[in-house]
């Protein structure tokens, strides 16, 4: 018994039980926040009169190339213990903008704001997460991260859940309201504000923890370099460039299996509740068991097979998705592959993934990994989804466009092991 519970349950030495614990509550505060203004978004984005997705996605993709070599830049010129202070006040300042804004512009001024508020929702999302592991991976070395990223990941989802338990429980203020200074949406901003600011004192907390013994944290230093790195190592070094390279393949693949699952449940059902129902029923299912992965598996997966395996089966996962909607689009089929993926994804690939780019430079990990998370993913997004969207309009059916993307998930396993292999980990 003992054998299989430190198996499972993998020994944490004393000094870095802290940045352990700090950890997991830094992720939950990020992640609360974060989920708390997903239906601010949306309400927003209805108000905006934000129909036409597929040009936010493009304009999502350029504002994300823009800011990266801001970041970029900021990251070269300041103390790495202060990018998240600076990063995250940032953001909190932008919300209190935002705020301002829609009280006190004009109908068409709302219009712009939601507009601008959506854009803005998709590449905060991406970015504080991102700077969250960044911050987080130099306080634990590669050995270190398959035993605890697991267990940091469930922080965050737990956050998540507290974040949309959170924004249910002001649903009633949202729902038919027409103004965002109603009580509801304001109250979530606010309190998606807080999160965020705790997410920053945490952070300093653990940047005065000490150090985990087999990778020291070097609060006082410059990560020096230039704004535009990020691009040139993704060009240069080869395990970034795989890394990239899967992370738009993998993000592409997605977003197109995520596009055709939702003309299956269209075809399935044309009741609005009915679909959201489904939407709510794979939530239900995916939260307890990706919290299970996290605590349970993760850890004992990443040290037991290693990351190969991982890194490889994602497009085997997607394969298998892809074929699956070719020839058998059923609602079942929806859920099951969908529930797999979101799981895996969350439980397992991400950890991994966080785990490969510890072993990075220090420049890569501020810069490179920060530019794959947010620029390479939702240009991975928008391509996947434009590819639906361009072979439905010349003619193939939805089973056709799955059987399109068949050899692109090849290519993201063959991709997967060769970034795996050039880690050396």
């Amino acid at each position: 018994m003992s054998q299989i519970s430190e198996s499972f349950f993998p020994s944490i030495r004393k000094d870095e039980f802290l940045p352990l614990f700090k950890s997991f509550i830094f992720f939950f505060f990020v992640l609360a926040s974060w989920y708390a203004l997903r239906p601010v978004r949306n309400e927003m984005a209805i108000e905006g009169g934000i129909f036409n997705l597929p040009y936010i996605l493009l304009a999502i993709v350029i504002v994300m190339g823009l800011i990266n070599p801001i970041y970029s830049w900021v990251v070269s010129k300041i103390k790495t213990s202060r990018i998240v202070i600076y990063c995250y006040s940032f953001f909190i300042l932008n919300l209190i903008l935002f705020l301002l804004c829609w009280s006190f512009f004009g109908e068409q001024g709302r219009q712009w704001t939601g507009r601008a508020f959506y854009v803005w929702c998709n590449v905060y999302s991406f970015f504080v997460v991102s700077i969250f592991w960044v911050t987080v991976i130099n306080y634990f070395n590669t050995s270190d991260a398959k035993r605890v990223f697991g267990v940091i990941s469930a922080g965050g989802s737990l956050g998540a859940f507290f974040g949309s338990t959170t924004a249910r429980y002001f649903s009633s203020e949202i729902c038919g309201k027409s103004s965002i200074s109603d009580l509801g949406p304001i109250s979530l901003i606010f309190f998606s504000i807080a999160c965020l600011f705790i997410a920053i004192l945490v952070s300093r907390s653990l940047t005065s923890s000490p150090a985990n013994n087999n990778k020291a944290v070097e609060e006082d230093e410059v990560v020096g370099g230039s704004s535009i790195e990020a691009f040139t190592n993704i060009i240069k070094n080869v395990p970034v460039r795989l890394m990239a390279l899967y992370i738009l393949l993998w993000t592409g693949l997605s977003t197109a299996a995520w596009m055709i699952s939702l003309t299956i449940i269209q075809d399935w059902s044309s009741d609005p509740c009915e679909r959201t129902a489904f939407f709510a029923q794979i939530e239900q299912i995916v939260t307890p068991l990706t919290l299970i992965m996290q605590i349970f598996f993760t850890s004992y997966l990443l040290r037991k097979i290693g990351i190969i395996p991982i890194l490889t089966l994602y497009g085997i996962f997607l394969l298998i998705a892809f074929g699956t909607y070719a020839t058998y689009p059923t609602i079942t089929a929806v859920l099951v592959l969908t529930v797999l993926i979101r799981v895996f994804e969350y439980g397992l690939n991400k950890p991994t993934r966080e785990t490969v780019f510890t072993s990075l430079s220090k420049q890569d990990r501020y810069k490179s990994t920060v530019m794959m998370d947010t620029f390479v993913a939702r240009t991975g997004d928008y391509f996947g989804g434009q590819s639906v969207t361009l072979l439905t309009v010349f003619g193939l059916a939805i089973g056709s466009v799955a059987y399109a993307a068949l050899p692109i998930a090849v290519l993201l396993s063959i991709v997967g092991y060769k970034a795996a292999k050039a880690s050396k980990i």
